[in-house]
């Protein structure tokens, strides 16, 4: 590793590479060409540090945006678990393995995990919820939040000014 790299390695995104960021988020097949003329650098120095953000993991991969309702998934929801701890590891490769589960994460708090689903209707919701995820070992309760409209949802969370 070269000495400028090991410097920066790690180091936070700066302005040019949160532009750099931005345009990505904004539309990932967005050409190099006009993420350069974004960022105001060259060609080459645009390739290099979305290159960089990649190696550093900043940049963990593209995706497409999709509208759900559009697909057929009109209800979404989010689904708060509360059970017993031992259990919890156990449940991880079961939760990965169902498609309508958006996001888990496990937390800390009143719930232990939280889920954002999405599925075509409430009956196949409460089949998710009463026949699979009440069934799981440990779990104690669930809780239900329906969403009733996406307000916010964006791609990339930008740091505040003077966050550190």
């Amino acid at each position: 590793m070269a000495m400028g790299e090991q410097r920066r390695s790690g180091r936070r995104p700066d302005s040019t590479d949160q532009t750099i960021l931005s345009a990505l988020a904004k539309d990932a097949r967005t050409g190099i060409t006009e993420i350069a003329a974004l960022a105001n650098v060259s060609r080459a120095t645009a390739y290099n540090r979305i290159k960089r953000l990649t190696d550093e993991g900043v940049i963990r991969g593209y995706s497409v945006v999709t509208d759900h309702s559009k697909m057929g998934l009109g209800v979404t929801a989010l689904v708060l678990i509360s059970g017993s701890q031992p259990d919890w590891r156990a449940n991880r490769e079961i939760l990965s393995s169902y498609p309508e589960i958006e996001y888990c994460w496990y937390v800390v708090g009143s719930a232990d995990i939280v889920l954002l689903v999405r599925v075509a209707n409430t009956n196949q919701l409460r089949d998710l919820i009463l026949s699979r995820l009440q069934s799981l070992p440990g779990v104690t309760s669930t809780q239900t939040l329906t969403v009733i409209d996406e307000v916010v949802h964006r791609p990339v969370v930008e740091p505040s000014e003077g966050s550190e």
